[in-house]
């Protein structure tokens, strides 16, 4: 399954390297990692990603977010800011306090979050940044250096995102929802440190609300996939006439991102 990166103030780093595809071939490491925020980075992870071969950034975080939590930047990196929403519509950059404030004006969790994963299908400018998202994928498939894509969490834009590159590269569905859901094993002592110390101070309904969105959850991937059944019929169509990948680009990362 995908391998941890570990980093010291970085969670959820992940190399989708040593898939097996359908193709007899598998996925080559230090070419696609997915992961959470970077911003707090260290001078040793800075360090230990460059030594890895990043050499590119895709950051799908709004301008809000990118804004308030700024990538730290990877020694020789370029740094592509690429919002799947305009506005973070996943609600997880959101404080305790606003989470509250959105309760009160009666949002529902759950049914935002499969709301989220609808509009990644639905929207004209999701598909737009997605599709981008595999051109820089494409320009950086041939060389030595790696695409690092993130999001805040690492799971919902990150995970469809990565969702998108292993269907392409012919990873088996159950597969790449094991990889959706491995995101959980890595939140948990994340979730635990920043939340616990707030357990004696918020409302369960809050507590509650913070769950559902700090989770990967199948019933969500699984809102994405019936959007795509409903307006397309399947992922390749989809990936062809909602993305406009064509074959031959699909070909090419086929054969330049797996051995």
């Amino acid at each position: 399954m995908s391998r941890l990166i570990e980093l010291e103030q970085a969670i959820n780093v992940r190399e989708l390297g040593g898939y097996d595809t359908k193709y007899g071939t598998v996925i080559k490491d230090k070419k696609l990692i997915r992961s959470a925020a970077i911003n707090e980075l260290t001078t040793a992870d800075q360090d230990k990603l460059a030594d890895y071969g990043v050499n590119q950034v895709v950051d799908f975080r709004s301008l809000t977010e990118s804004q308030a939590q700024p990538d730290q930047p990877i020694k020789g990196a370029k740094e592509v800011f690429l919002p799947i929403f305009r506005e973070d519509e996943t609600m997880v950059s959101l404080s305790p306090e606003s989470l509250k404030q959105r309760l009160e004006d009666g949002e529902d969790a759950e049914a935002q979050m499969k709301k989220v994963y609808r509009h990644f299908v639905e929207s004209p400018h999701a598909c737009k940044q997605y599709r981008q998202f595999f051109d820089y994928v494409i320009e950086n498939a041939s060389g030595s250096g790696a695409t690092l894509f993130h999001c805040t969490a690492g799971k919902d834009r990150t995970g469809f995102g990565a969702f998108l590159l292993l269907h392409v590269l012919g990873v088996a569905p159950d597969t790449i929802k094991q990889d959706y859901l491995a995101t959980n094993r890595y939140l948990g002592p994340m979730l635990k440190a920043k939340f616990e110390p707030m357990t004696k101070h918020l409302e369960d309904d809050v507590l509650n609300t913070i769950s559902v969105l700090m989770r990967a959850e199948e019933s969500f991937l699984n809102e994405s996939l019936a959007t795509i059944k409903e307006l397309y019929g399947t992922v390749d169509q989809y990936i062809e006439a909602g993305l406009k990948l064509g074959k031959e680009e699909q070909a090419y990362l086929v054969a330049h991102l797996t051995e």
